[in-house]
C-alpha cells in the first residue's frame, strides 16, 4: 500500500524538498501502523498466556508462601531453636516473603499473616494500607497540583487495586486537558510579536486548507467511486466498500486514508502522481507528520494501558511487556512452586530445623548484579 502512496519519478530529475518529505512521511506512517497493529496483537497474545498460564501460578506460589510465613514465624518465636544471628536473617526472610505476597496478590490476607505484618512491620496492615495509599494520593495531587490541574481523588480508596486506580486516572485525562486549556487562557497573554502574529496566521490557514482539502478529496472521489454510477456488479460491490472507507474517514477526518484512496485513483485514472502541487504536497505533509507524532505517543503508551499492568510489572523496564518470555517465567514459577512445595514439607517433618537452615544459608546468598546480566538473557 505504501508504494501506491509513494511518489515516484519518470525521469533522472531529482524530487523536491516537499515531495521528499512526502514520502519519508508516508513511509513512516504506514510502517508505525503495521507496528502499532503488531504489537498490539503481540500484547493480547502475552495476555493471554499470563491469565492462562501465569496468573494460576502466581496464586498457588503465594498459598505456599503465605503457609511457609506462618511457619518461619512460629520458628521465630522459639528463641532457643536458632542462634541470635539466624533469627535476626529468618526475620528478614519473613519480611522478604511478606513482600513477595502483596507484590503478586490483591487480596486481603487472612488475620494470621496480618498478625505477622504487624509484628514485622511495626504497624496494622490496615493502617499501612491506609497510610501508603494516603501518602499515593497526597503526591498524586501535589503533582498536578504544580501543573496547574485540580483533580478530585475522593472515590479513590486503598482496597482498589492499581490497575483500577490507573483506569480510572486515564479515565480523567479529558478532563484534565480541559482544565489545563482553561487555565493556559485564563494566564495573562504578553503582547504578541509580529513574526508570532504572523506564525499563528500561517498555522489557522493551514487548517483553514487542511479542512477544504479533506472536504474536496472527499467529494472529488465520492463522484468518481460512487457504486450508482456503476453498471458492472462486481464493480459496483468493490466501490461500495470503498464508500464505505472513504466515508469512515471523511468523518473520522483521516486524511492519511483519504490521501491513500486519492492517490490511488489518480494512479489509475492519470499514472502520475507528480501533478500534486507543492502548497498541496505542503498541506499533506503538515498532516501526515501530525498523524505520525499521534501514532508514535500511542505507540508509546500501549503497553503502559491499565490492561498490560500485569505484563508491565514482570518487565525488566517499561515498555519491555511484548518482548516478555513467559514460557521461562512458567517454567520459574513451576520449579518455585516444587521447591516451596518441599521445603514446607521438610519444615513440618522430623527435621525441619535442617531445612530452616538451609533456607537461611540460601537466603544470605549475594544477590546477582544485574548489570552483568545480557540483555538477551532477559528475553531468551
Amino acid at each position: 500500500m505504501t508504494k501506491a502512496l509513494v511518489i515516484g519519478k519518470k525521469t533522472k530529475q531529482k524530487l523536491n524538498k516537499q515531495q521528499q518529505t512526502f514520502n519519508r512521511l508516508v513511509k513512516k506512517l504506514e510502517n508505525l501502523r503495521t507496528e502499532l497493529e503488531q504489537t498490539a496483537q503481540r500484547l493480547s497474545q502475552q495476555l493471554d498466556y499470563f491469565s492462562k498460564h501465569i496468573h494460576p501460578l502466581e496464586q498457588e506460589i503465594t498459598t505456599i508462601r503465605q503457609e511457609s510465613v506462618k511457619l518461619f514465624y512460629k520458628f521465630h518465636q522459639n528463641k532457643k531453636l536458632l542462634s541470635k544471628k539466624d533469627r535476626k536473617a529468618l526475620w528478614n526472610l519473613i519480611a522478604a516473603q511478606l513482600s513477595s505476597i502483596f507484590q503478586l496478590s490483591d487480596a486481603e490476607p487472612d488475620d494470621e499473616i496480618k498478625e505477622i505484618f504487624a509484628a514485622v512491620e511495626g504497624v496494622s496492615y490496615d493502617q499501612s494500607a491506609e497510610e501508603d495509599f494516603a501518602a499515593m494520593k497526597d503526591d498524586m495531587a501535589e503533582t498536578f497540583q504544580q501543573l496547574g490541574l485540580e483533580i478530585d481523588l475522593d472515590d479513590f480508596h486503598a482496597g482498589m487495586s492499581e490497575e483500577e486506580m490507573i483506569r480510572r486516572m486515564m479515565g480523567m485525562v479529558d478532563g484534565l486537558k480541559e482544565q489545563a486549556e482553561a487555565a493556559e487562557a485564563a494566564r495573562p497573554q504578553r503582547k504578541k510579536s509580529a513574526k508570532q502574529i504572523a506564525k499563528e496566521a500561517r498555522e489557522e490557514q493551514a487548517e483553514a486548507l487542511k479542512g477544504k482539502t479533506i472536504a474536496s478529496i472527499y467529494k472529488q472521489l465520492a463522484r468518481a467511486l460512487h457504486p450508482d454510477l456503476e453498471q458492472d456488479p462486481q464493480v459496483k460491490l468493490a466501490k461500495e466498500d470503498l464508500m464505505k472507507e472513504l466515508t469512515t474517514a471523511y468523518e473520522k477526518g483521516d486524511l492519511h486514508t483519504l490521501l491513500r484512496l486519492e492517490m490511488a485513483w489518480i494512479h489509475k485514472e492519470e499514472g502520475n502522481l507528480e501533478k500534486l502541487s507543492d502548497e498541496k504536497l505542503a498541506i499533506y505533509n503538515q498532516s501526515l507528520k501530525q498523524q505520525v507524532e499521534e501514532l508514535e505517543g500511542e505507540l508509546f503508551m500501549l503497553s503502559r494501558h491499565p490492561r498490560y499492568q500485569p505484563l508491565e510489572r514482570l518487565s525488566p523496564f517499561p515498555g519491555a511487556a511484548q518482548f516478555l518470555d513467559l514460557e521461562i517465567r512458567k517454567r520459574e514459577l513451576q520449579e518455585s512452586i516444587r521447591e516451596a512445595t518441599q521445603s514446607v514439607a521438610a519444615l513440618k517433618g522430623e527435621n525441619p530445623v535442617k531445612e530452616l537452615k538451609e533456607i537461611l544459608s540460601f537466603f544470605r546468598q549475594p544477590e546477582p548484579n544485574l548489570f552483568e546480566i545480557r540483555l538477551e538473557d532477559l528475553f531468551r
